[in-house]
C-alpha cells in the first residue's frame, strides 16, 4: 500500500512525498505537523504486516535505533503504528550518501577517507557501549551532511541490528554481501569486530573507488571473505598511505581477535595516520557536483542503477536478500513477483547455511575448513620465537619467510619481535610473512637524514660512526630531487657502529624537468645511479673505442645541461674497448671509431733534370688521410617495428664491408654511427632488409 501525498498518520505526520524503498520498508518524506519540522517517516510494507516475525523485527529496529543519541547516527523520533500502518519518524537528512560520493568521486585522499572512517567509527563506538552491533555498515547507510563549514557523516538503518546479549541463529544470514565479515559469512556468532571488520572494507572503498571482492553469486562473494587475504589497496592507489593500509589490513583480519577490539582503538590508529582534522564541506561539496539526482527540492533522490559498479558482474540488488534493510532513502520499485523471487533466494541462502552446519556436526572441523580455506595456510604465532627455531616451523607449515633485522633495546639477539601477516592470518602458499628480528640494542643514536642530499646524509651519518646503505631506493614525490625523503632504522634508534642506514630518495614528481648530466667517461654502474638520482631511466648500447676504457660511457643519446622531464629514458653508449677485427661482419652498432692520428713521413726530394745537382734534400708530406664520417641512422616510424634487423654497409674501391649490423628496438633510433675509412666510399642502411638511405663520401 502507497500512503498518498497529504494523508496524515495519527493526526500528526502529514505524507509529503515518497523518497524511496528498501527491503521491508516503504521511506517517506512527511511533516510534524506538532513540532513543525520535515522528518524521514518509515512505514513497514503491507505484505509484511500480516507476518508477526517481520512486524517483531520491525520494532526490534526502532527500540535498538531509539537507544541511540549520537550526533554520528541519525536520530529516531518516534516509533507506532495507525491501524495496520507501522512506521518510524526518523530525524531527515538534506545531503547525499557515502555510495554516492564514492561511485562519483572515489578514490578519495587519505585523510577525507580516515576522517569519514572516524565518524563511522564514533557512531559504532556509540553503539557498541550501548549493546548494538548494526551488522551492515556499507556506504548506503552512510549520509553526509553540513554542519556548518564541515561534512559530518551520519550512519542510518540498525534495520538489522540486535542486541549484542541476544544469542544469534544459524539463519541469521543477512547484511550486505560485498561488505560481509566471516563470521557472518559462515553463519557464526556476531559481535562489534564484525562491524569493524565492514568498516575496513568501507576505508578501502573509500581510498580506491574498487571493492576489494567480486563476483557472480552471494556464495562466491561469502567464500572469498573467508578465505582470500584483502587486496593491497596501493596496487589500485599508489598514493594510499602506509598508515592507512596497515589499518585496513587489521581491520579486515578473518580472525576477529586479530581486528581491533573496539571502534576506540580504530579511532586512535585513524588518528594517528593522519593527525587532527575535519572533513571540509567545501571538499565535500565539490565531490558531489557531479553526483546525479542529489539533493534534489532538498530531497535524497537515489537511482541503484546508476551506481552499479561497471567492472562488478555481480548486482547487489539482485540479491537483496542479504540485504533486507537498504538504505532507507533509496529509489527501489518493488513489486511481487520481485519480492517472491527473493523470498526463494532468502530460502536458498538459509539452505546453505544449513548444510554448512551440517558439515561441521557430521565431518568434522578439518574437512570444513578444507572446503572453507582450500589451499590457504593459517599464519602460526612467531612473535617471542628464536629466529631459527621460527624457520624450522615455518619451513613444516610450508611457509616461506623474509627476514628483517632491527635494533631493539632490551630484546635478545635473534628474536622475533613481530611478524606480518599476524598470527591467525590465512595466506596463500606463494605469499611471503616478514619476520622482524632482533639484532640487539646499540649505543650510537640514529640521527635524522631526512630531507637531506645524499652527500649530506653520509656526512652526517659518518660523523656518528654510521654509514649509509648501498642499496638506495629511488621513488617518486613531491619533494625535490636527490632529498632523502625516508630512512630506516629511524631517526632516534640505538644501534651499533657501523651500522647501515637504508634510505628512500625522491626524483621528484612525474613531470619534473631536470637537467641532464654529463655521463661521458663514467662507469655504467654509476651513469646508472646519476640517472636514478634524477628519475631518468638509462637505456645502454654497445660500441668500440679506442680511447674509451671498457664499460665506461662514450657517448649520450641526450646532451649535458638539456632539460628533460624526469621519467624520461636516455640511450648511452658503453664501450668495448678497441676493435680488432675492423673488417668483421658481426661489429655490434654503433661502431664508433676514432681516426687514427695521421702518421708524417720523410722522403727525399728530386730537383728537376735542368736544376738537378746530386743534392738530396727532404720534404715532409702528408699521405692520403682516413676521414671520419658520420652514418645518420633516423628511418620514419612507418618503417619500424618493435624489433628490427639493421645493417649498415660500407664499399670502397668496389669492396663492401659490415660496419654495423644487430637487432633493435624502436626506441634505440635515432642514432649516428661513425666510420673511418680513405677514399671515396658508398654508405648503404638497411632496416629489416630494406635499404633506408645510400650516399657517398
Amino acid at each position: 500500500m502507497i500512503l498518498e501525498k497529504n494523508r496524515i498518520i495519527n493526526e500528526r505526520y502529514k505524507i509529503i512525498e515518497k523518497i524511496g524503498t528498501g527491503g521491508m520498508a516503504i521511506v517517506y518524506k512527511a511533516k510534524d505537523l506538532k513540532l513543525d519540522r520535515d522528518i524521514t517517516f518509515k512505514v513497514l510494507k503491507q505484505e509484511f504486516t500480516e507476518d508477526e516475525d517481520f512486524i517483531n523485527r520491525f520494532s526490534t529496529e526502532a527500540v535498538a535505533a531509539a537507544q541511540l543519541s549520537n550526533t554520528n547516527i541519525v536520530s529516531v523520533y518516534d516509533v507506532g503504528n495507525d491501524g495496520d500502518i507501522y512506521y518510524i519518524v526518523m530525524e531527515y537528512i538534506d545531503g547525499f550518501t557515502l555510495k554516492e560520493l564514492i561511485y562519483n568521486k572515489a578514490p578519495f585522499s587519505n585523510e577525507d577517507s580516515a576522517e569519514i572512517a572516524i565518524q563511522i567509527a564514533s557512531a559504532l563506538d556509540h553503539a557498541h557501549m550501548n549493546g548494538i552491533v548494526h551488522r551492515d555498515i556499507k556506504p548506503e547507510n552512510v549520509l553526509i551532511t553540513k554542519v556548518g563549514d564541515e561534512g559530518e557523516a551520519k550512519v542510518t538503518d540498525f534495520g538489522i541490528a540486535k542486541a549484542a546479549k541476544l544469542s544469534n541463529t544459524s539463519d541469521d544470514y543477512m547484511g550486505s554481501i560485498h561488505y560481509f565479515s566471516p563470521e557472518q559469512a559462515k553463519g557464526e556468532n556476531v559481535d562489534n569486530r564484525s562491524d569493524i571488520y565492514s568498516l575496513g572494507i568501507v576505508l578501502y572503498e573509500m581510498v580506491t573507488g574498487k571493492l576489494p571482492f567480486n563476483g557472480n553469486e552471494p556464495i562466491d562473494l561469502a567464500m572469498q571473505h573467508i578465505k582470500n587475504p584483502i587486496p593491497d589497496p596501493r596496487a589500485i592507489n599508489p598514493d594510499v598511505s602506509e598508515d592507512i593500509v596497515e589499518i585496513i589490513k587489521k581491520a579486515c583480519s578473518k580472525e576477529p581477535k586479530n581486528r581491533y577490539q573496539t571502534a576506540k582503538e580504530m579511532i586512535s590508529a585513524l588518528k594517528q595516520a593522519i593527525g587532527t582534522t575535519r572533513l571540509d564541506w567545501d571538499d565535500i561539496d565539490d565531490y558531489a557536483d557531479d553526483i546525479p539526482n542529489s539533493r534534489s527540492n532538498g530531497t535524497i533522490k537515489y537511482d541503484p542503477n546508476k551506481l552499479e559498479d561497471p567492472e562488478s558482474k555481480f548486482d547487489e540488488n539482485e540479491y537483496d536478500e542479504y540485504d533486507d534493510d537498504n538504505d532507507a532513502q533509496y529509489d527501489d520499485d518493488d513489486n511481487d513477483a520481485e519480492y517472491r523471487s527473493k523470498e526463494k533466494k532468502v530460502i536458498a541462502a538459509a539452505i546453505i547455511t544449513g548444510v554448512f552446519l551440517i558439515l561441521v556436526l557430521t565431518f568434522g572441523s578439518r574437512y570444513v575448513s578444507k572446503t572453507l580455506y582450500g589451499d590457504t595456510i593459517k599464519v602460526p604465532d612467531f612473535v617471542g620465537m628464536n629466529y631459527e627455531k621460527a624457520c624450522i616451523k615455518a619451513e613444516r607449515k610450508g611457509i616461506t619467510i623474509e627476514k628483517k633485522d632491527v635494533y631493539e633495546e632490551g630484546v635478545e639477539s635473534g628474536e622475533v619481535i613481530r611478524q606480518s601477516p599476524e598470527k591467525g592470518e590465512r595466506i596463500n602458499p606463494e605469499d611471503i610473512v616478514i619476520l622482524h628480528v632482533s639484532i640487539g640494542g646499540g649505543d650510537i643514536q640514529v640521527p635524522s637524514v631526512e630531507n637531506m642530499m645524499k652527500s649530506k646524509a653520509e656526512e652526517i651519518l659518518a660523523k656518528q660512526g654510521l654509514r649509509l646503505s648501498g642499496d638506495v631506493e629511488y621513488v617518486h614525490s613531491d619533494k625535490p630531487v636527490g632529498t632523502i625523503i625516508s630512512q630506516s632504522p629511524e631517526a632516534g634508534s640505538m644501534v651499533s657502529s657501523d651500522t647501515e642506514i637504508k634510505v628512500k630518495i625522491s626524483q621528484g614528481g612525474l613531470d619534473e624537468e631536470v637537467a641532464m648530466p654529463d655521463c661521458r667517461n663514467k662507469t655504467r654502474e654509476e651513469a646508472t645511479k646519476l640517472l636514478l638520482e634524477l628519475g631518468i631511466t638509462g637505456k645502454f648500447l654497445e660500441g668500440y673505442s679506442d680511447t674509451v676504457e671498457v664499460d665506461h660511457i662514450i657517448d649520450q643519446g641526450i646532451d649535458p645541461g638539456t632539460m628533460i622531464t624526469t621519467g624520461s629514458s636516455v640511450t648511452l653508449t658503453v664501450s668495448k674497448g678497441k676493435n680488432e677485427e675492423t673488417n668483421s661482419e658481426d661489429v655490434l652498432i654503433p661502431q664508433i671509431v676514432v681516426p687514427p692520428v695521421v702518421e708524417l713521413e720523410t722522403q727525399p726530394y728530386v730537383a728537376p733534370d735542368d736544376t738537378h745537382d746530386d743534392s738530396i734534400q727532404e720534404e715532409t708530406v702528408m699521405q692520403d688521410s682516413p676521414k671520419s664520417v658520420n652514418i645518420p641512422v633516423n628511418p620514419s616510424q612507418d618503417v619500424l617495428q618493435d624489433s628490427n634487423s639493421l645493417r649498415i654497409t660500407a664499399t670502397t674501391d668496389g669492396v663492401e664491408r659490415v660496419i654495423s649490423e644487430g637487432t633493435y628496438n624502436k626506441g634505440d633510433f635515432p642514432f649516428t654511427v661513425r666510420d673511418t675509412t680513405s677514399g671515396t666510399t658508398e654508405y648503404k642502411v638497411y632496416v629489416n632488409g630494406e635499404e633506408i638511405h645510400s650516399e657517398t663520401r
